[in-house]
């Protein structure tokens, strides 16, 4: 099973994923990714921090190829 790394970057800070996480392919891990978007989000929810236009995740293979990427603001919200 493929090892992917989500990274969080708003262009000057980075925030690298040394563990990464075991999933099943490509659609698995787009779901992930949109996942961890949303749960930061949450967590988040102070009023200066809800610009989320210049934050992104990177999801790499393990070897430095570049997989996905989606903004924090292009993340479906959660359905609740």
């Amino acid at each position: 099973m493929p090892r992917y790394f989500f990274h969080f970057t708003d262009g000057r800070r980075t925030f690298t994923d040394a563990a990464g996480v075991e999933l099943p392919g490509i659609a698995a891990m787009r779901q992930h990714a949109v996942a961890q978007i949303r749960e930061l989000r949450a967590a988040m929810s102070e009023p200066k921090l809800q610009n989320w236009s210049s934050w992104k995740i990177i999801a790499d293979d393990g070897t430095g190829d570049s997989v996905y990427e989606i903004g924090f603001d292009q993340a479906p919200p959660s359905r609740t």
